[in-house]
């Protein structure tokens, strides 16, 4: 459970982190992938779409690492998260022939982070039930 806490806050901390970046610095965090933001509601939506969905979700993350009969969905909920992200932005490398270095960042970050969540939660125990006893 130790474990699974940790990988629990390490999301948190990344999906937060990202969160508040994306909010604070919306035209600095839209250039890394060359995205203009040309007016105030491009900026607008752009911090509300992409910060202020991961502060929402690092909220969550924490209250699930704050509560063990939580964790388990927790760190399902953040591998399934940047496992579509992953999936996605590998399919747009694939579709369009590659990418920037930026992309290939966030690729490896994501990939990394869906591993590990759904690692940590193989190993965690959900409600009291061993996960490799349940039919699901």
């Amino acid at each position: 459970m130790v474990l699974a806490r940790a990988i629990l806050w390490l999301m948190t901390l990344g999906f937060a982190g990202f969160g508040a970046a994306y909010v604070c610095w919306p035209t600095a965090m839209a250039a890394l992938t060359d995205i203009a933001l040309p007016s105030n509601a491009a900026r607008i939506d752009f911090a509300a779409t992409y910060g202020g969905l991961q502060l929402g979700f690092a909220t969550f993350l924490m209250r699930c690492a704050r509560r063990p009969a939580w964790l388990r969905a927790g760190l399902v909920a953040s591998g399934c998260a940047l496992l579509g992200l992953a999936i996605v932005r590998a399919g747009g490398v694939l579709w369009s022939g590659g990418a920037q270095p930026s992309i290939y960042t966030g690729l490896t970050i994501e990939m990394s982070g869906a591993a590990l969540a759904m690692w940590g939660a193989r190993r965690t125990r959900s409600y009291g039930v061993d996960p490799e006893s349940t039919s699901r």
